[in-house]
């Protein structure tokens, strides 16, 4: 083999060196951009949990109330484990107000669109509504758009919308939670064997000759 054709399969040799060390050098730089972007995602991931677990929780729903089963409450609840602040909610349609005096319902709903200040984790502020067979007593759909609004510790939570049908409550149970309602009732009954005060009442004391 001559002098020529060394030097020219030394030249490709060369290159061949030359580009494999490119193809290395693109594919390590690839995969170490590609594990940079991996890193930067799961960090940013992490803060996004981090940020979701500190958020507060607000939610507003209708619910029965727990020492009066058939009363209505409209309650605004955080369940977060942080403040909640500029807590907004509409509901549409309206709630009815089923004849409730002073319109508590319409006060109620207006004073959610006008937003609430703030609401501590695990607070609740409770608005009696009405009594619940008059509110849901006509056989038709009575379903209202739920969408609230609020501001964590770390800005603007994102809205959130759901539906609640107040016919679902139809032929539910209205017994309340707990015994304090029967309390009550033996209370009432009490009441009614007492004495009536607009009449006289006898005592008989006897003396110790038994007279």
């Amino acid at each position: 083999m001559d002098a020529e054709t060394l030097s020219a399969l030394g030249s490709l040799a060369s290159a061949v060196a030359a580009i494999a060390a490119a193809v290395i050098s693109i594919v390590s730089a690839f995969y170490t951009r590609r594990a940079a972007n991996a890193a930067a995602s799961q960090t940013e991931l992490q803060r996004e949990i981090v940020r979701e677990a500190a958020a507060p929780y607000v939610w507003v729903d209708v619910r029965t109330d727990e020492a009066q089963g058939d009363a209505f409450n409209l309650i605004l609840g955080n369940s977060g484990p942080t403040f909640a602040h500029n807590v907004r909610a509409k509901i549409e349609p309206p709630l009815p107000d089923a004849g409730v005096p002073s319109s508590k319902a319409v006060v109620a709903q207006r004073r959610l669109r006008d937003g609430i200040k703030s609401l501590g984790p695990g607070h609740k502020l409770v608005w009696f509504i009405g009594i619940g067979h008059q509110i849901v007593k006509d056989d038709a759909p009575q379903l209202h758009t739920i969408t609230v609004e609020a501001d964590g510790p770390h800005g603007p939570l994102a809205p959130m919308t759901y539906e609640s049908d107040l016919a679902d409550f139809r032929e539910t149970r209205d017994a309340p939670e707990g015994n304090l309602h029967f309390v009550r009732k033996a209370i009432e009954k009490i009441e009614k064997r007492l004495p009536n005060p607009d009449r006289p009442v006898r005592v008989l004391v006897e003396n110790q000759d038994g007279e």
